[in-house]
C-alpha cells in the first residue's frame, strides 16, 4: 500500500484565480492590498503575490455563531442566499459592502468577520458608498432616489439625508481633511454639489461639465485646501476654486480631446495626472498649465485611475480587468495584476530554467508570467484577434491565432518580462490557426495547423551578419486532414511530425517532406492532442471518446488504452516518459502509470474544461494547468514528501502498537490502552479491555472508560461495536457498550454524530437478532426450570 501511495504524487502549490470582475476597486493606504469587487464578494488581494488573502461576502462570512444570529435577527425577512454586491467602501479598519437586497454589511478587515448589518433605506440598491477620512461615518447613494444618507455605524444611527440635488449620485468624495465636514457628490445633471454634513447645508454648486464626471481630486489634505480638479467624459479638465458663495469659480478649463476616466494630484499638488479611456496618461503642470504625455497604451482601454500616496505609485485599471502599477515619478512599470483571465487556451515555458510562462487567454493579448518573481505579469500586444496557441524554444516564442498570422518573439534579458517582436507574417492560413509546434533542442523550424485541415512547415533562419535578425520561410504545405486539425507535435529527434484531427485520426509525417508515414486509426471520435514519448518509439493521443491511447511508431498499432469518464482534451508525458498526465473536460486531472496501466492520482482542482498543460522540461518536478474556469494552477511534485510522511506515520503507528501490546500484556493503564486501541482501529484489543471489566464486574470502571472518550473516539467505538455484533459470542459486550453510548445520546440532543454513516440502521438488525436469540434462550431455560420443579 505504501508503494502505491508514494510511487508518484502531485499537489496544487499555488492557485491564481479571478479576483476582479469589474466595478469598484480600491487601494489600501499602505499600498500592500487591493480590494476588488467580484460578484457576490470583495477580495483582498496582495499586490506583491497576486494572491487572494481573504474574501468578504455572504458566502465567505467567517463571523462567529453569535454574530450570525444577531445579523439574522436584524434582517429577519431578507433572503441573502444570492445577494450580489453592488459597491463597497474601505477605511483603515473596516470595509462596508452594499448588496442588491438593500442591506449594508460592515466587516472587520483584520479578522474578516461581520460586525454589523442594517438596511440602507434607499429606493433601489445602493450604487455608491464611501467612508469619511476619519473612518467613522459612511455615506450612501441610492440608485432610484435623489438622496445621500450619512451613517454613524458605531452608534447605529442615521445622521440625516442630503436631498438638494438631482440624483442618483454616481460619484461621492469626502474632503480629505477631517476637520472640514464637507462631502461632494456628482448629480445626474453632471453638476458637482458640496454640503456641510454637520449642518446639512448646501455649500457649493459647480456647473461646467456636459457629460458624466469620472474623477475628482483635492489638491492637498490641508485645512485651507479650496482647490479641486474634476474630469469628465466630455473631454474637459476643470480646476475649481471653492468660494463662500454657492457658485464656485473655475480657475482653469483644459480641453484634452479624449474621454477622461480619472484624475489625481501629484508631486504635492504641483502636477495633475489624467487618464484617458483610450489608454493615455497625461501630466498637467499647475503653474504653466503645460500638458505632457507620460504614457500611451493604444491597445488598452482604461476604466479607472488609482493613486497610492504612501508609495507614490499609480494604478491603471483596464476594461479587461488588468491592473497596471507604475511608479508615479518615473512611470516605470512595477507590477501587473491579472484580475480576470477568461478562458485559458494554451501555455508554454520559455527562458532559462523555464523561468517564464507564456499564457494565451481568450484575448488578442497574451500574458508572460515570471514564475520566480511572484508571478509578476506583462501583457504582450501584437495580434489583432484571439491568440489560440503558443510554442517556445529557449528564448524564442511563436504565437498564432484567429487573425491567421504568425508572430515570432524573443525574450529580452535586459528587461524583465519583456518580449521583442522579431518578425511576423499575415494570412499564413485561410482559417484560424489552432496549434503551433517548434522543433526541440534549438529552434530551427516550426509547424502550424489550421481549422481548414492544412498543415504548414516553416524554416526558421537567423541572419549571418546580424545575429539579432530572424526570418521564417514556408518549407511545404499539405492538406493533412479532412476536418479541423487540433494539434501538431514534433518528435524528440525532429524527424517526425504528428497531427491530430476531428476526423477521428492522428497521422505521422516526415518532417523534412510531406510524406505520410502512417495513420493512427481506432478512436471513435475526434482526437484532441498528440504527443511523442521522450524516450520510447510510441505516440500518445487523447480523444473525445474518453480514451488515451499509446501507438507504436513501427507498425502504427495501438498497444495500450486508458479509459476516463469524459472527453480528454490534453495529455502529456511526465518523468521521462514513465507517466502520463491527462486533462479532461470535467476539470479532472489524472496521473497514469504506463507500465502498470493504473491511475495513480486524480487531481480535482478545476471546475471546468482544462485546455492547457505546461510541463517543465528542465526538471519535470512541476507543471501548470489552465482552463475554461480561468484558474491558473501550479502543481508541485510531492512524491518524496508523501513518502516521508507515510514512513513517519507508519513508524508512529508501530510505536503505538508496541505501546498498546505492552500495556495489554502488563494489564496496566487500561484506560490509556483503550484509547490507543480506538485510535489504531484495533477492535479485538478494545474488546479484550472491555471484557476484562465485564469479567471483574466493574460497572463503574466501564462507565469511566466510556466517559473519558471524546466525540471522534465514541464514533470509532461504535465502529468497533459493529464489528463485535457480527459474532454472537461478542454480543453481550457490544450491547453493553450500546446501552452506555445510546443512553447518553438520548439525553444529549446534540449527539447526532452517533448516527454517522447510518450506524443505527446498520446495528439494528444485529441487535434484533441477538435479542431474539436471547429471548428464545430464556424461554428454553424457563421450560427446563418448569420441568425440574415438576419432577
Amino acid at each position: 500500500m505504501l508503494a502505491n501511495v508514494t510511487e508518484k504524487s502531485y499537489a496544487a502549490e499555488a492557485r491564481y484565480t479571478n479576483f476582479y470582475a469589474g466595478g469598484d476597486i480600491a487601494w489600501s493606504a499602505d499600498g500592500q492590498h487591493l480590494y476588488c469587487l467580484n460578484g457576490a464578494s470583495v477580495n483582498q488581494v496582495s499586490v506583491q503575490t497576486s494572491q487572494i488573502l481573504q474574501s468578504f461576502g455572504v458566502a465567505s462570512n467567517s463571523s462567529s455563531t453569535t454574530e450570525k444570529k444577531k445579523a439574522a435577527a436584524s434582517a429577519e425577512d431578507i433572503d441573502v442566499e444570492e445577494d450580489t454586491i453592488t459597491c463597497f467602501g474601505v477605511s483603515q479598519e473596516h470595509l462596508v459592502t452594499a448588496h442588491r437586497s438593500g442591506l449594508l454589511r460592515l466587516w472587520q478587515l483584520a479578522t474578516g468577520t461581520l460586525v454589523k448589518l442594517w438596511k440602507a433605506q434607499h429606493k433601489g440598491p445602493v450604487i455608491r458608498i464611501e467612508f469619511s477620512p476619519c473612518g467613522r461615518l459612511i455615506c450612501t447613494s441610492g440608485g432610484a432616489d435623489a438622496t445621500l444618507r450619512l451613517w454613524d455605524y458605531s452608534n447605529n444611527s442615521c445622521l440625516g439625508a442630503l436631498k438638494d440635488f438631482p440624483g442618483p449620485a454616481w460619484f461621492i468624495v469626502f474632503h480629505p481633511n477631517v476637520l472640514r465636514k464637507e462631502i461632494y457628490a456628482v448629480g445626474a445633471d453632471n453638476t458637482i454639489y458640496g454640503w456641510n454634513y454637520g449642518t446639512k447645508t448646501l455649500l457649493h454648486k459647480m456647473r461646467g461639465h456636459l457629460s458624466q464626471v469620472t474623477g475628482l481630486s483635492f489638491r492637498s489634505k490641508e485645512l485651507d485646501c479650496n482647490e479641486l480638479v474634476t474630469v469628465s467624459r466630455d473631454k474637459v479638465l476643470i480646476v475649481w476654486q471653492l468660494q463662500e458663495q454657492v457658485e464656485s469659480k473655475q480657475l482653469k478649463v483644459l480641453p484634452l480631446y479624449e474621454e477622461l476616466e480619472g484624475v489625481v494630484y501629484g508631486d504635492d499638488g504641483r502636477q495633475i495626472i489624467v487618464a484617458s479611456g483610450v489608454g493615455k496618461l497625461r501630466q498637467v503642470d499647475t503653474t504653466s498649465w503645460k500638458i505632457k504625455d507620460l504614457l500611451s497604451q493604444a491597445d488598452f482601454q482604461i476604466s479607472r485611475l488609482l493613486h497610492c500616496g504612501e508609495l507614490k505609485q499609480l494604478a491603471l485599471v483596464t476594461t479587461e480587468q488588468n491592473i497596471l502599477i507604475y511608479d508615479a515619478g518615473t512611470l516605470e512599470p512595477l507590477k501587473h495584476l491579472v484580475g480576470y483571465n477568461d478562458e485559458i487556451l494554451d501555455m508554454c515555458f520559455m527562458g532559462d530554467n523555464d523561468r517564464y510562462l507564456a499564457v494565451a487567454t481568450n484575448s488578442k493579448h497574451f500574458k508572460l508570467y515570471d514564475t520566480e518573481n511572484d508571478m509578476n505579469c506583462k501583457l504582450i500586444v501584437g495580434h489583432s484577434d484571439t491568440v489560440m496557441s503558443l510554442a517556445a524554444s529557449q528564448n524564442l516564442l511563436i504565437s498564432v491565432g484567429k487573425d491567421c498570422s504568425i508572430r515570432l518573439w524573443r525574450l529580452q534579458h535586459d528587461k524583465n518580462r519583456s518580449l521583442e517582436a522579431l518578425t511576423e507574417q499575415t494570412n499564413c492560413h485561410t482559417s484560424t490557426i489552432g496549434c503551433v509546434a517548434m522543433t526541440h533542442n534549438g529552434a530551427t523550424g516550426f509547424a502550424s495547423v489550421s481549422q481548414d485541415g492544412s498543415m504548414k512547415v516553416w524554416q526558421l533562419a537567423r541572419d549571418k551578419q546580424d545575429r539579432d535578425l530572424y526570418s521564417f520561410n514556408l518549407r511545404y504545405a499539405a492538406l493533412s486532414h479532412d476536418k479541423e486539425v487540433n494539434c501538431v507535435a514534433y518528435a524528440p529527434n525532429n524527424k517526425l511530425l504528428a497531427t491530430a484531427s476531428q476526423d477521428k485520426t492522428a497521422k505521422v509525417w516526415l518532417a523534412e517532406s510531406n510524406s505520410l508515414q502512417g495513420v493512427l486509426r481506432g478512436h471513435t471520435r475526434g482526437v484532441w492532442s498528440v504527443r511523442f514519448s521522450p524516450v520510447d518509439q510510441i505516440v500518445l493521443t487523447s480523444s473525445s471518446d474518453c480514451t488515451l491511447r499509446l501507438w507504436s511508431i513501427s507498425n502504427f498499432a495501438c498497444i495500450k488504452r486508458f479509459d476516463q469518464e469524459c472527453t480528454i482534451l490534453r495529455a502529456e508525458f511526465l518523468d521521462h516518459g514513465k507517466f502520463i498526465l491527462s486533462a479532461a473536460s470535467d476539470g479532472l486531472l489524472k496521473l497514469w502509470n504506463i507500465k502498470t496501466s493504473t491511475c495513480l492520482q486524480s487531481l480535482d482542482e478545476h471546475d471546468d474544461r482544462v485546455w492547457a498543460l505546461a510541463v517543465s522540461g528542465r526538471s519535470n518536478r512541476f507543471f501548470y494547468t489552465g482552463g475554461a474556469d480561468s484558474k491558473l494552477i501550479r502543481f508541485e511534485d510531492v512524491t518524496q514528501v508523501t513518502r516521508n510522511e507515510a514512513l513517519d506515520q507508519r513508524q508512529a503507528t508501530l510505536e503505538q502498537e508496541q505501546t498498546l501490546h505492552s500495556l495489554l500484556h502488563a494489564q496496566k493503564q487500561l484506560h490509556k490502552a483503550f484509547v490507543l486501541a480506538l485510535n489504531l482501529d484495533r477492535p479485538k484489543a478494545s474488546y479484550d479491555i472491555i471484557n476484562h471489566f465485564v469479567r471483574e464486574r466493574d460497572e463503574n470502571g466501564l462507565r469511566q472508560l466510556v466517559d473519558q472518550l471524546n466525540v471522534d473516539q465514541r464514533v470509532a467505538l461504535l465502529q468497533h461495536v459493529k464489528a463485535w455484533t457480527t459474532n454472537s459470542r461478542h454480543s453481550q459486550v457490544g450491547n453493553l457498550i450500546l446501552r452506555h453510548l445510546i443512553g447518553d445520546a438520548l439525553h444529549d440532543p446534540k449527539a447526532r454524530f452517533y448516527n454517522n454513516g447510518n450506524m443505527v440502521e446498520v446495528l439494528t438488525p444485529y441487535v434484533q437478532r441477538h435479542f431474539k436469540r436471547v429471548t428464545e434462550l430464556n424461554k428454553e431455560l424457563a421450560f427446563l426450570e418448569f420441568i425440574v420443579q415438576c419432577m
